[in-house]
């Protein structure tokens, strides 16, 4: 739901990549998968979730630097995924983007005062607004560009009073009235003002650059020396200059402290806050690290799968998780502030992949808090193992297979039969399955030795699924702008913290 201070309102958003190779699947890698949220203007939302998630990809499709295969992501109202060239040379100007590697994000060869110049020439800064009043303007030098008084953005305005002219400069350009000289001259229709801009574009960049520098804590001495000469710090500092470069509103941070550390962590923490404050930014702030998150983040969103399965004020979020994987995050944090009170809860297994997610929740397959249906009475270990199988069997079914194995089987040579059996051995070790449900087991393998891994995983959960497997939940309201998506919060199933206690508990007695 759009809120009137938004900046930015994402709806139901997905970046999807299609492979067209011979030997891959045809289905698409669901990086973003269906995401809506908003982010205020002036705030840090920030954005947590495991590696391969999706995080990376949704901060990029926002700013345009990957193509949306759906959904829309509006800035005032303007569908900014759907814009022509000037309007999107337009919209790249308001956003900017801090990379994860600052080593990587740099090029080598480029002197830092290159690096920090390089957006302002790609785009053509600065074309100065001038706005005059009292007169008219005859413009003499420079990049200027006269517009009405009404202009959005006036860099230089120009009043005319009788033989005088009154000029102000906009407090972030490198300019100051000294270097805008105005000549007022009177004819028959009134004052006729002739004004010059006595820097050229390249002045006004090279003291844009050195402006910047300044801000984010570097000296002019290193405007002109190469990224290799800098610690890791010193160049996310460089890095966080170059998207300040064009003064946008709204700046994705990928993960910018990550590959640093701890002590210097601290710093460009501080240095980022420090020039929201002054700059009125706003921020995507992307990591995986949930203690630098607390620290700098007004919202928190939890991804999971190409999926936000949380959104909610840091505190809130922190203070009493929602959501089964956000309670297994914070539980690896000694000291979160969670009210999670038991031993880290271990998700067992990897997460499936984007090419083939789960049909129902995308949490399903790991989930500790899983709905379990009521047919057998079986224990949580025998449970996730059951699951876990039907992960081996539809894993084997979107394998990647190599060039031999592929040769092998369209020769006709058995390329499971063993590896299966040892496979389904090692999940069903220590489970105790009634007559029944191993039964429904050894149909499965049966299916999955004559190559059907399809029919085999399906096979399993008709037998043991449960609404997770069928249903895809919404977001929905946890209180005050807090949502989450989990069937558990429907009245009629144990709290998510309960039952993964419950659970936990009874896989240790």
């Amino acid at each position: 739901m759009t809120t009137d201070d938004s900046l930015l309102s994402i709806q139901e958003l997905e970046t999807y990549y299609h492979d067209d190779s011979l030997l891959e699947s045809e289905s698409p890698v669901r990086a973003v998968d269906g995401v809506s949220f908003d982010i205020r203007a002036g705030e840090t939302l920030g954005l947590v979730g495991e590696s391969g998630c999706g995080k990376t990809t949704l901060g990029r499709t926002i700013l345009g630097l990957e193509t949306a295969t759906a959904g829309r992501v509006t800035a005032e109202g303007r569908d900014v995924t759907d814009l022509d060239r000037g309007e999107r040379r337009a919209w790249q100007r308001r956003v900017g983007m801090v990379f994860q590697d600052p080593e990587e994000s740099l090029n080598d060869r480029m002197t830092v005062g290159e690096i920090v110049q390089e957006p302002l020439q790609a785009h053509d800064w600065p074309t100065l607004r001038v706005a005059v009043d009292g007169g008219d303007a005859d413009l003499r030098g420079g990049p200027v560009t006269l517009v009405d008084g009404d202009a959005e953005t006036v860099d230089i305005e120009v009043t005319v009073r009788g033989g005088d002219a009154d000029v102000v400069v906009r407090d972030e350009l490198p300019l100051s009235t000294d270097d805008v000289a105005v000549t007022v001259e009177r004819d028959r229709d009134g004052p006729v003002a002739e004004i010059t801009v006595e820097k050229s574009s390249g002045e006004l960049r090279r003291d844009r650059a050195f402006d910047l520098l300044d801000r984010v804590g570097l000296s002019t001495e290193h405007f002109y020396r190469y990224p290799h000469q800098f610690s890791g710090g010193q160049r996310q500092r460089v890095g966080i200059a170059r998207a300040l470069a064009l003064e946008p509103e709204f700046v994705v941070l990928d993960e910018p402290v990550s590959a640093l550390d701890v002590s210097v962590q601290a710093r460009i923490i501080n240095l980022l806050e420090e020039l929201q404050d002054e700059l009125g930014l706003t921020y995507l702030f992307i990591a995986h690290d949930l203690a630098v998150v607390r620290h700098i983040a007004d919202r928190v969103a939890v991804m999971y799968l190409g999926n936000v399965v949380e959104l909610g004020p840091t505190e809130s979020v922190y203070s009493d998780p929602s959501h089964p994987y956000t309670v297994s995050l914070l539980s690896a944090i000694p000291g979160s502030g969670s009210s999670w009170e038991g031993e880290r809860v271990t998700l067992r297994g990897t997460p499936p992949s984007p090419r083939d997610p789960p049909t129902g929740c995308p949490f399903a397959t790991r989930c500790p808090a899983k709905i379990r249906p009521d047919d057998y009475d079986l224990t949580e270990r025998t449970w996730r193992a059951l699951d876990e199988l039907r992960v081996v069997f539809r894993t084997r079914e979107r394998a990647e297979q190599s060039a031999a194995e592929t040769f092998r089987s369209l020769v006709g040579l058995d390329v499971a039969g063993e590896e299966l059996d040892e496979t389904v051995a090692d999940v069903l070790d220590d489970c105790d399955l009634p007559p029944a449900a191993r039964e429904i087991v050894d149909e499965a393998v049966a299916m999955a030795r004559g190559g059907a891994d399809a029919r085999a995983a399906e096979h399993l959960r008709q037998h043991f699924g449960s609404r997770c497997d069928r249903d895809h939940p919404e977001l929905a309201e946890r209180g005050a702008a807090w949502t989450s998506a989990c069937l558990r919060h429907e009245p009629e199933y144990d709290s998510v913290a309960e039952t993964i206690a419950a659970r936990e508990e009874g896989e240790r007695s």
